[in-house]
């Protein structure tokens, strides 16, 4: 992992991080010491208590809660994370979770894509679906697989030492955009790909010289902020070619944005996003 002078000053530095008490647990929080490369140095783990109505967690319940989480940061705190614990109670935990988040003044979320169903078909649990859709701030999905034995793992080993930026060039992903730019300095590589329709190619033929150019200048502005990495641009299904990259080039993260160039008012995410995030097998940053 690249290391980083001590004038840099990072993009991201305090992170909410999403906990359950479920197999899901273990594999998230030994993801949290990564967040160190990213510049983050304080971390706060939430942990929301579905309760109905009326309803409410004894003491002693809620205690040994906070002592499962307690015993889970020694690590984080020796390797230098400035670490807190919050239990909240809510009927809806994403709307809580978002609650907590904002009164942390979080600038990055992580959520895992699993809770406590491992066994689902589906990728994303409801909880990190429903922050995915509502989140105005850069959310880290941790991706999460089951493994031999019946609990959980996490593919979350240096996520910046290969990062992969997918980009439609569109004015909804110059998020995604500067934020590559910001952790360029701390990262290992930073490739910029963009997946051209053969629709849009035939409305624009000039599209492919015009994709080129604009990656080569966001390339050179990853390399002027300390970065390095190539440029990749292809044609096809947006939703399929992406995965396919970051899998054949053995990217460790996946930056994109929330809204692509067909967004309109009433979605609340873009299709590539969604796909990106369902597909990808491995983290995968998603910038408003």
């Amino acid at each position: 992992m690249k290391t980083t002078s001590a004038d840099q000053v990072p993009m991201f530095r305090t992170a909410v991080a999403a906990i359950d008490l479920s197999p899901v647990q273990d594999a998230m929080v030994g993801c949290m010491g990564d967040l160190l490369h990213w510049g983050i140095d304080r971390l706060v783990l939430v942990h929301v208590l579905r309760v109905g109505y009326g309803q409410r967690p004894g003491d002693r319940a809620l205690q040994d809660i906070r002592d499962s989480l307690e015993a889970q940061t020694v690590p984080l705190r020796q390797a230098g994370l400035s670490v807190e614990v919050t239990i909240r109670t809510a009927r809806g935990v994403a709307d809580e979770f978002l609650e907590a988040a904002a009164d942390a003044k979080a600038d990055l979320l992580v959520v895992g894509s699993r809770s406590h169903n491992l066994t689902s078909g589906l990728f994303l649990g409801s909880v990190a679906r429903a922050v995915i859709r509502k989140t105005r701030v850069p959310l880290l999905l941790q991706w999460i697989e089951p493994d031999t034995g019946g609990g959980a793992e996490a593919v979350c080993v240096e996520t910046l030492r290969h990062v992969l930026l997918a980009t439609d060039l569109s004015k909804h992903a110059q998020g995604a955009e500067r934020t590559a730019v910001a952790l360029a300095p701390r990262a290992g590589r930073i490739d910029c790909a963009s997946v051209l329709t053969p629709q849009a190619i035939d409305a624009t033929p000039a599209l492919p010289v015009m994709a080129r150019a604009a990656l080569d200048d966001l390339s050179g502005r990853i390399a002027k902020a300390g970065g390095r990495g190539e440029v990749i641009l292809v044609e096809g299904d947006p939703k399929e070619s992406l995965a396919r990259i970051a899998r054949e080039r053995g990217c460790s993260l996946i930056i994109v944005g929330k809204h692509g160039q067909g967004w309109v008012e009433s979605m609340v995410i873009g299709s590539t996003a969604a796909s990106v995030c369902e597909t990808a097998g491995r983290p995968v940053l998603l910038v408003p």
